[in-house]
């Protein structure tokens, strides 16, 4: 797979904008006029960035590219675009579709005044107003594949609790009880805004959770789970009380979670490419869904402290292990 072709929508001044448009448009009619003709045309407008997170917004380009074989054009913007050049650049290219990345994606697409459909995926989650508006895609992943893992490897748990923000998870919590009901668990969700409340909410939940009945899910949310010394107390506790909690973020079972289950970059485009085709084809309701295209972290060390027997074949599932090698 060649490297993504990122194009970049930097401040210009007034006199430029001719040149901007005309690159992009040379752009746009790069493929033959007959492929364009037969595939989708779909610009996708995400942060430009370095390192890590520039890498995360390329891998998830190129499921995109996967999923649609379309004609890609991707649009990397700084934290200052010229939002006037970006508005013609846009509108000067045919396209199909508009995928907006990361928060600065949506923003950005709602600065402009774009006819053409707007999809978003990239992030944790969205406000109620943006969640009306766009269809989207969470990183967060499907409570069902996640309690299924959790049957898989500590079938004898029973009841899962969970601490949420409901400004940014109340469009999880029912397909969370409607997966909890399927694996036949309880589960206990208490909402808090802030770390503050979720702190006291973990320390009355974990008093209460038994070992070898009850699981602890955490989330990954920085209103919830942003402390360190939070976090710090509540492995210690489930450690010494050989209790079983599982996550949304890897982070949390290198430090001693059982396991996570987190979004697959490049399986998360292919999901938003098939977002994309659905848009094309016959259009598709807002709202804020889960992915579906999900690594697995495990902690083999918490595993055998549980006394959980993981199995070779399990084994080979998992993306990543900790403690490392």
């Amino acid at each position: 797979m060649n490297p993504v072709n990122k194009r970049r929508i930097h401040p210009r001044p007034a006199h430029s904008l001719s040149w901007a448009c005309a690159g992009l448009l040379l752009l746009a009619l790069w493929p033959c006029s007959a492929s364009l003709a037969v595939q989708p045309r779909i610009t996708v407008i995400y942060p430009e960035a370095k390192g890590s997170y520039a890498t995360l917004f390329e891998k998830i380009i190129r499921g995109i590219e996967e999923t649609t074989g379309g004609a890609i054009i991707p649009l990397a913007v700084p934290l200052e675009p010229d939002m006037k050049a970006l508005q013609q650049s846009i509108e000067q290219q045919p396209n199909d579709v508009i995928i907006a990345l990361g928060r600065r994606g949506i923003e950005t697409v709602k600065a402009l005044q774009l006819k053409t459909p707007v999809i978003a995926g990239g992030l944790l989650s969205m406000s109620t107003a943006d969640m009306n508006a766009y269809p989207a895609i969470s990183l967060l992943p499907k409570p069902a594949l996640l309690f299924r893992r959790l049957h898989a490897l500590a079938p004898e748990i029973q009841r899962v609790y969970l601490v949420y923000n409901p400004e940014r998870h109340q469009w999880l919590l029912p397909l969370a009880k409607a997966a909890a009901k399927q694996r036949k668990l309880i589960l206990i969700a208490r909402p808090a805004t802030n770390i503050r409340s979720a702190a006291r909410l973990y320390r009355e939940l974990i008093s209460e959770m038994e070992s070898g009945r009850d699981a602890l899910w955490l989330l990954q949310d920085s209103t919830l789970t942003g402390d360190t010394s939070l976090l710090s107390y509540l492995l210690q506790e489930a450690w010494q009380r050989r209790l079983l909690i599982i996550s949304s973020s890897p982070a949390h079972v290198r430090r001693g979670a059982l396991f996570s289950l987190y979004a697959n970059k490049q399986g998360l485009g292919r999901d938003l490419g098939r977002f994309a085709l659905r848009v094309i084809q016959n259009g598709i309701k807002p709202g804020l869904r889960p992915t579906s295209e999900v690594n697995i972290a495990v902690n083999l060390r918490t595993a055998s402290h549980l006394g959980l027997n993981i199995s070779y074949q399990q084994q080979r599932q998992f993306n990543l292990v900790f403690p490392r090698p």
